[in-house]
C-alpha cells in the first residue's frame, strides 16, 4: 500500500511539474497575431529658445502629454500600428510687449516597434513612427486679444521603452523624440523649418 501512495505521489509531482514547465510559457512575452491596446501619458519637454530676427522664440515650457496606440504583432520581434498623440506646451515666458505663446502639438502615426527580450515578462523595444503632424502657437496680449499660428505637415517619431506585463496588463515607461516639419505662417512667424520636442510618459495598456 505505502508503495503505490509513493508511486501515486511521484506520477502526481511529475505531471504537475511537467504542466508547470509547460503551460506557463504561451503567457509571457509576445506572440504573433496578438492585439494590444495602449494608453500613454507624461511630460512634454519643448525645444529651447533660438534666436529669431533679433528676438528670443521660445514655444513653451514643460506640459502634458497623452496619446493612444493600437498595435498588432506580426511576429514575436516585430509590431506594427497606429499611434496618436497630444501634446499641451507650458505657457512661454512673456515677451517684451506682455504677450505669450500657448503652444500646442498632435500627431498621428503608422508606428513600428522592435521588441527585445519578446519571450520575456520584462522587454526593452524601440518604437518608430513616420505620419502627420499639427502644430498651433496662440500668442495672447494683455488686452485680451490674440493671434494664431498653425501649421500641418510631415512628422517623425523615435524612442525608447521598458515594459512588464501582468497576466494581459501591459505596464511600462517610454521615452520618445518628435520632429515636425513646419510650413506656412508657423514657419513665417518663428523661423524654423522644423520643431522638435521630447516626451517621457507611463504605459498602460491591455493585449488580446
Amino acid at each position: 500500500m505505502k508503495k503505490l501512495v509513493l508511486l501515486a505521489a511521484l506520477l502526481f509531482t511529475f505531471s504537475a511539474a511537467k504542466a508547470q514547465n509547460y503551460y506557463p510559457i504561451n503567457d509571457i512575452g509576445l506572440m504573433s497575431g496578438t492585439t494590444r491596446l495602449e494608453l500613454y501619458g507624461g511630460m512634454v519637454l519643448p525645444q529651447s529658445d533660438w534666436d529669431y530676427q533679433g528676438q528670443k522664440i521660445d514655444l513653451g515650457t514643460t506640459g502634458w502629454t497623452a496619446g493612444l496606440g493600437f498595435y498588432r504583432s506580426l511576429t514575436s520581434v516585430i509590431t506594427l500600428g497606429l499611434d496618436g498623440n497630444y501634446a499641451q506646451f507650458g505657457d512661454s515666458d512673456k515677451a517684451k510687449d506682455g504677450s505669450f505663446l500657448r503652444t500646442g502639438a498632435a500627431t498621428g502615426l503608422v508606428a513600428m516597434r522592435v521588441n527585445f527580450f519578446p519571450r520575456h515578462s520584462t522587454r526593452v523595444y524601440i518604437p518608430v513612427g513616420v505620419g502627420v503632424g499639427h502644430i498651433f502657437a496662440r500668442q495672447k496680449f494683455d488686452d485680451g486679444s490674440h493671434k494664431t499660428y498653425d501649421s500641418t505637415d510631415l512628422a517623425g517619431m523615435a524612442g525608447v521603452g521598458l515594459e512588464f506585463d501582468i497576466e494581459d496588463i501591459i505596464f511600462g515607461l517610454e521615452g520618445r523624440y518628435y520632429m515636425m516639419r513646419t510650413r506656412d505662417d508657423v514657419k513665417t512667424a518663428f523661423g524654423k523649418g522644423h520643431i522638435h520636442y521630447t516626451e517621457i510618459m507611463l504605459k498602460f495598456g491591455f493585449r488580446f
